[in-house]
């Protein structure tokens, strides 16, 4: 990960103590909508899973739109009720676990939290949990400073949303750029999922704020790590004001997680 001394970084060592840095960035940002990520180990950048394949982007441009074509065709043998909108179905790709370039986020900072505790591992080499704030507006408005207009966050029928799809023809940006999802299954609803959609550049958002000069001092995204001693006690907190499997994964998954959990499995 880049060691961007631009991106905050807040220390948390307990449940109060998260919840107290979310306010403190909450404070700096009011009226604004804010995402949240979480991630079980801070060695992790905030990169979509289609970048991480070992390839040029040439390749992975190519084998994206493949990938695409595949699952637009066949889905609809499996669910009769698959959309045909074309953001519907990379939306449903994301949810079931096809690479993508979409980055999951959501607007809830517990469910953030949830993601970045459930799968931690505790250990002498444990390194600290991160749960990141994005200011999506204020992101986008960084990342598309030659367009003129208000800070926001784009819906997927806007024609500068329209040039990241994986069909897209023509000239590309190569951005990541924070979108309101369609809220298409009952995980992204419980979830409250939101998205960012990185454009054909292998860069991590983190990489993105490096000397942006758009921001100065003000980079719209933040870091906060817990430390590995308290991020179990946190975890305990959280499912004790009812931030659970079942809550996150509204599903027989989620709730056979859940189950064996609570009884050492």
């Amino acid at each position: 990960m880049s060691k961007n001394s631009n991106i905050k970084t807040l220390t948390a060592d307990s449940f109060r103590s998260v919840i107290d840095s979310i306010e403190a960035v909450r404070a700096l940002r009011p009226d604004r909508e804010l995402w949240y990520r979480g991630h079980s180990s801070n060695s992790y950048v905030l990169a979509p899973g289609l970048h991480r394949l070992d390839a040029p982007i040439a390749d992975i441009s190519a084998k994206e739109a493949r990938l695409y074509k595949d699952f637009h065709f066949r889905s609809p043998m499996y669910d009769s009720l698959v959309r045909v909108d074309l953001w519907d179905q990379l939306f449903l790709m994301q949810h079931y676990r096809l690479p993508t370039r979409l980055l999951d986020w959501t607007a809830s900072p517990l469910v953030g939290l949830f993601f970045a505790l459930s799968s931690f591992k505790n250990g002498p080499k444990a390194k600290p949990p991160v749960l990141w704030v994005l200011d999506p507006a204020r992101w986008n408005e960084g990342m598309l400073h030659d367009i003129s207009g208000p800070q926001l966050v784009y819906p997927t029928d806007d024609t500068t949303v329209a040039q990241y799809h994986p069909l897209a023809t023509g000239s590309r940006r190569s951005e990541p750029l924070g979108i309101e999802g369609v809220i298409n299954n009952p995980r992204i609803n419980a979830q409250r999922g939101k998205f960012v959609i990185f454009g054909p550049q292998k860069k991590s958002l983190e990489q993105f704020c490096e000397g942006h000069k758009a921001w100065n001092t003000d980079v719209p995204l933040t870091k906060i790590e817990i430390k590995p001693t308290a991020a179990l006690g946190v975890y305990a907190d959280l499912q004790h004001y009812g931030v659970t499997y079942s809550s996150v994964f509204p599903d027989l998954d989620g709730l056979a997680t859940e189950i064996r959990g609570k009884y050492g499995y």
